[in-house]
């Protein structure tokens, strides 16, 4: 006889038992043939195994779940029979009008929820999924928003669901009110606000959203907090909206207590012995003061952090704060357990399919079986997101099985592709159309050297590069760089810069020697062969050419070098930075052997300071200073003069087009010799650039793509002199500009735009002179397009 476990299981309700059996068999009915294994999947009962009562309860509350109806489930002799009705067969799944979810994220909750192709179609579920979306909508302030769910029945028990969305627009809101602020103004508390009321002269209006309002909230109870009110909250808010639900009017309601000062702070517990470490930690309190929140905050911050460094990765921190109401004054107690101190037993690496681990390895800071320390894992991630090879890096800490106080650290890259071959062609306001072509290879064999080849053409310069750079040259991290390089170099049709022509090949060699995180040093020697032609004859070079014995206007120098250098590097990263300082001083002297005699000195610092939590607004400042001469009876080579203008240096000015004015030499047919000023740049030996740039959201780019394109108004200002023009030079030519002052700046003011587009880097420029000379050439919009090797 069949006995039937009937649906009512489910509900706790009248139920039929059956004693335990073993399933020789399962038949399911009241679906459509070849659709059984749909219904059998993931059940809890198989053919083989022993089912009771509650195996087949579950049954039937699983299918229930899966949005089939009327399930029934019985024996019959050895058989589970399973019937139900089945609800249609998702078919496919669209949707339409959600111009504010991604496509992406709205697909994937469909998925998540079982409304997928092949799925069955449980209506209640899909109703409690549009029932979310339209709350989601409301979250954001679009409490007008109309989401509909179309079942379309196709034949065959199948269905086609569509959800219809219609999201209208985001509530303004018309005002915002506050209730029991006795001591600190509306208007104050307003400002801690990103809400702010809408006015009939913000063009675009201000968007209500609660979850907007709730950081608001936040953000007002630790303004209070920050001033003293250990005790205020916000202790009711009402959200009125309009009937059409396009306005929303808010009052808030806080209870503001007293101003507290802080008259003691103290730390007990369990501290791991780092007592003498964590109390300078409560300097940052300034006792007899009135309290601050963040202050208090971070304190508990750099305590767990101390304590971190020392291998207590779960150290507990409780702040407890004793109020003194008849003073007014709070004596604070942080109480710690620092907990189990954990070594590390590994350090592993995850995903590195093309890096070998002893890349990796070397940039780690963090030695397995030493005490672990939170500082130094975090600063092998950094480090690893410092070396470019990877498109992320996570890390985690794992408990060793069997031990209680072992610990692994693992690193998980996403490597990304380090390699390249490239072909472009761009064009530059100041060297017109270039042509481009490299191969490179940043992880060269997963070992983390460099190699590169590359070349490049452009109106004036032909340039061939071949360059080498191994990060650990040795274990102590010092690293070789070298390259071999062939330039050919022809101005004679730049109307703005005093021509010639120069072919050069030479090569140097680098050593690089790390002092610290952002410390390191440098030491190189370098070759260069010089050989110029075309040199018009000039004032200043003839100074150069006879201090060399040159003829004519061909000759051509042999040059070794040696260079030293210190540099400093705290950015964030290397693209695009929105932090930190990068510095450095560096210096060039020729050597014995040398045909030429002269050094150069250069000094260079720029740094980013984020102006918001997200940094996207960056306030960016850099200067330079350059400075070069001969010595031992030699004068500098003209080549090596200075110049400013363009972009990198001073936009609103063409390339190369600030400094000292050629001076041409001319004789006639009686061999007299006579002077011709000219607008034509020779350069100087002295240089000082600066620039102040507000670095600011590029606007219609969304959020996701702002670390690849980059807004800023600019102010950049610059000076180039020559402290060899002396008080003869200045009698002989009275009428001419006195070329060794440095008070002749130039400054500009613009905008400017950053891409790094798929081709390389697009940059673009708008700026107006503000300080400017007669006769100075002056180029407004600049771009370049197309990278540089």
């Amino acid at each position: 006889m069949k006995k039937l476990l009937i649906a009512s299981l489910l509900f706790g309700s009248t139920s039929v038992y059956a004693a335990p059996f073993v399933v020789q068999d399962i038949r399911v009915e009241g679906v459509q043939a070849g659709s059984e294994m749909n219904v059998l999947a993931g059940l809890p009962v198989q053919v083989g195994k022993r089912a009771t009562d509650n195996d087949i309860a579950n049954v039937v509350r699983t299918l229930y779940s899966r949005g089939y109806d009327n399930v029934r489930a019985g024996r019959d002799g050895d058989t589970l029979v399973i019937s139900v009705t089945q609800q249609p067969i998702i078919t496919e799944v669209t949707f339409d009008g959600n111009s504010s979810i991604p496509n992406e994220a709205l697909k994937s909750n469909l998925e998540s929820n079982g409304f997928r192709s092949g799925e069955v179609l449980n209506r209640e579920k899909l109703e409690g999924f549009r029932q979310s979306l339209v709350e989601h909508y409301a979250s954001t302030g679009r409490y007008n928003a109309k989401v509909e769910t179309i079942v379309n029945t196709l034949p065959n028990n199948r269905a086609e669901v569509k959800l219809q969305i219609k999201e209208n627009d985001v509530a303004l809101l018309k005002e915002i009110s506050f209730e029991g602020n006795n001591h600190i103004s509306s208007s104050k508390l307003q400002e801690q606000m990103e809400l702010q009321p809408d006015a009939w002269w913000k063009f675009f209006g201000n968007k209500f959203a609660s979850d907007q309002f709730s950081k608001d909230l936040n953000a007002i109870q630790d303004y209070y907090g920050e001033n003293g009110y250990a005790k205020a909250r916000v202790t009711d808010t009402d959200v009125q909206l309009s009937d059409d639900k396009n306005e929303a009017r808010v009052k808030i309601v806080v209870d503001e207590g007293d101003v507290y000062t802080v008259n003691s702070a103290r730390i007990i517990g369990d501290v791991g012995g780092m007592q003498e470490q964590l109390a300078p930690l409560l300097k940052e309190i300034q006792l007899n003061k009135n309290f601050q929140r963040s202050e208090v905050k971070n304190v508990e911050s750099n305590i767990k952090a101390k304590l971190a460094e020392q291998g207590y990765a779960n150290a507990q921190v409780n702040i407890h704060p004793e109020f003194d109401e008849d003073n007014k004054s709070i004596a604070l107690t942080y109480i710690v357990e620092a907990g189990r101190r954990y070594s590390v037993r590994q350090i592993r690496f995850e995903g590195n399919t093309v890096s070998a681990d002893r890349t990796l390895r070397q940039e780690m800071r963090q030695q397995e079986g030493t005490w672990l320390s939170s500082q130094l894992v975090e600063l092998g991630k950094l480090r690893l997101d410092r070396t470019g090879f990877f498109e992320t890096v996570e890390q985690r800490t794992e408990n060793v099985p069997g031990t209680d106080d072992e610990l692994d650290v693992i690193y998980t890259v996403k490597e990304r592709n380090t390699g390249s071959i490239n072909f472009g062609i761009g064009y530059g306001t100041e060297s017109g159309f270039s042509y481009q072509a490299s191969i490179k290879q940043d992880n060269f064999l997963g070992m983390g050297s460099s190699v590169s080849l590359g070349g490049r053409k452009d109106d004036y310069t032909t340039s061939v590069n071949l360059g080498y750079t191994e990060p650990y040259f040795t274990k102590d991290g010092v690293s070789l760089g070298g390259n071999v390089y062939y330039e050919k170099y022809d101005n004679s049709d730049d109307d703005t810069v005093a021509s010639y022509a120069r072919t050069t090949y030479g090569t140097d060699l680098t050593l690089g020697f790390p002092v610290n995180e952002n410390n390191s040093y440098y030491l190189g020697v370098g070759y260069a062969y010089n050989k110029l032609k075309k040199v018009m004859p000039e004032y200043s070079r003839k100074k150069y050419m006879d201090s060399m014995n040159y003829d004519g206007s061909s000759f051509k120098s042999h040059d070794f070098t040696f260079k030293a250098g210190w540099n400093y590097n705290s950015l964030d990263r290397g693209y695009f930075p929105t932090k930190g300082v990068k510095a450095g001083l560096g210096g060039t002297v020729t050597i014995p052997g040398s045909d030429n005699k002269y050094y150069t000195l250069s000094a260079d610092a720029q740094g980013y300071y984020p102006l918001d939590r997200n940094r996207l607004w960056v306030l960016s400042a850099k200067a330079g200073a350059s400075y070069a001469n001969g010595f031992g009876g030699k004068v500098l080579p003209f080549y090596r003069n200075y110049s400013a203008g363009g972009i990198g240096s001073l936009r609103g000015f063409a390339s190369g087009a600030v400094g000292p004015n050629a001076i041409y030499i001319r004789s006639d047919a009686s061999g007299n010799t006579t002077y011709h000023s000219d607008d034509d740049i020779i350069g100087g030996n002295a240089m000082v650039l600066s620039s102040v740039e507000l670095i600011i959201p590029t606007p219609f780019v969304a959020d996701k793509n702002q670390n690849s394109v980059r807004t800023s108004v600019f102010f950049d200002a610059a000076s180039v002199w020559n402290t060899k023009w002396s008080a003869a030079d200045k009698a002989k030519f009275p009428t001419l500009p006195d070329y060794s002052d440095p008070s002749r700046i130039r400054t500009s003011v613009g905008i400017g735009f950053q891409w790094q587009s798929p081709i390389g880097p697009l940059v673009f420029s708008y700026a107006k002179p503000l300080k400017k000379y007669d006769h100075d050439d002056l180029e407004q919009f600049q771009f370049s397009i197309g990278g540089t090797f």
